[in-house]
């Protein structure tokens, strides 16, 4: 008689991709600023003491100054915020249908993502931001495959936008003087194909590891 503890085990049902429409990640309001470098905000900063000592000369003013410096700050950076998180909404990816859309867009059709552009900025002391950009004729998806926090997608999210890259249509772009693509990664930077798509969306590099080759 054989051992019951011999038997094989039973199927893992949690890895089944779920159906419907599935959230890819999560973005907050703040999730624009994923790639802002912290050079970028020192030179910000700067801007912002050199407006404020503009309005004190020309108001004698310390206190207004101070006041109007940090309303105009603010009112910039919510701006900045509500249009950058207007042209890079929420992803979600259907793959019953084979659609995904980004907020309330009109789903795009999978099969017609043609382009991924992955798009890199360091962080703090050596970290480093990864989004990967899908486009179709004139439409773009953003996905945060590893935030400021080095944090990446969660198990769903990634088994999800994983299968998604795989039923695309990406492919290195070509050009007329280069047919074969043979110099596309020199022309086309950033670019990346669909093998590499998925390799980047399982395993994400963190600070430090290779990029794709085409990158």
């Amino acid at each position: 008689m054989s051992d019951p503890d011999d038997a094989p085990a039973p199927p893992d049902d949690s890895t089944e991709l779920p159906h419907g429409w599935v959230r890819i990640g999560e973005r907050r309001w703040w999730s624009t600023w994923v790639g802002a470098t912290t050079a970028f905000a020192f030179l910000a900063a700067i801007q912002g003491v050199n407006f404020f000592f503009r309005i004190a000369e020309a108001t004698f003013r310390w206190d207004l100054a101070l006041l109007i410096a940090i309303g105009v700050t603010v009112g910039i950076v919510a701006v900045i915020t509500l249009i950058r998180n207007a042209l890079a909404p929420q992803p979600w990816v259907d793959l019953d249908s084979g659609q995904l859309r980004a907020g309330t867009r009109r789903p795009i059709p999978l099969a017609q993502v043609d382009r991924a552009v992955l798009t890199t900025a360091p962080v703090g002391t050596g970290g480093r931001v990864l989004v990967l950009r899908l486009t179709a004729k004139e439409a773009r998806v953003e996905f945060i495959l590893r935030d400021r926090q080095d944090a990446t997608l969660d198990p769903i999210s990634t088994a999800v936008l994983a299968e998604a890259r795989r039923g695309a249509s990406v492919a290195m772009p070509t050009s007329i003087h280069d047919p074969t693509g043979r110099f596309a990664r020199y022309n086309f930077p950033g670019h990346i194909g669909r093998d590499d798509a998925v390799a980047l969306v399982e395993h994400p590099p963190a600070a430090g590891d290779p990029l794709p080759a085409a990158w």
